[in-house]
């Protein structure tokens, strides 16, 4: 019997990872993640969670670049609570591995979110997928370290492939 194609989805945290090299004092390069995404891993399609603040044309120009380079955006409004800002795209991001789960075999997951756990052991035990993590060590829930184990790619250690220099 021949064996499945394997075919590889990835899925952007936009928030963890952004958020998270910038705290490492560095900025993510979109195309170099993108490019990287497919050839490391053959990711066919390339999902971006952001959220969006309304009437910031910085973002607008943004998106649209990501949108040339690629990424499959899911884009949601920011809401203020408070003093913080959310845009929650935990959920799309959910929907979208579960929804996808029988078009890819493996999942290249950028978030460190420890909410995701669930989601990561149905998909691996119950639709026997292979889940890769890649995030930041220092803000990556130990929970999700524990799972992913080998499956760990550390964000940090790839700054020389996807850091955005400065012109």
């Amino acid at each position: 019997m021949p064996s499945k194609r394997s075919v590889t989805y990835s899925f952007v945290d936009a928030s963890n990872i952004i958020y998270g090299a910038r705290a490492e004092g560095w900025m993510i390069d979109q195309k170099k993640l993108i490019d990287y995404l497919k050839t490391k891993f053959k990711s066919e399609k390339t999902y971006f969670y952001f959220g969006k603040i309304k009437g910031n044309y910085k973002q607008v120009n943004f998106l649209e670049k990501l949108k040339n380079f690629g990424f499959t955006l899911r884009v949601k409004d920011v809401k203020q609570i408070g003093k913080k800002f959310k845009a929650n795209c935990d959920v799309d991001l959910t929907m979208d591995m579960l929804l996808d789960r029988d078009k890819y075999n493996k999942a290249i997951v950028l978030s460190g979110d420890g909410d995701f756990l669930p989601l990561y052991e149905y998909l691996k035990i119950k639709e026997k997928k292979r889940i890769v993590i890649m995030a930041f060590s220092k803000i990556t829930a130990k929970d999700i370290k524990k799972f992913a184990k080998k499956e760990f790619i550390a964000f940090e250690n790839q700054k020389y492939l996807l850091e955005r220099k400065k012109r």
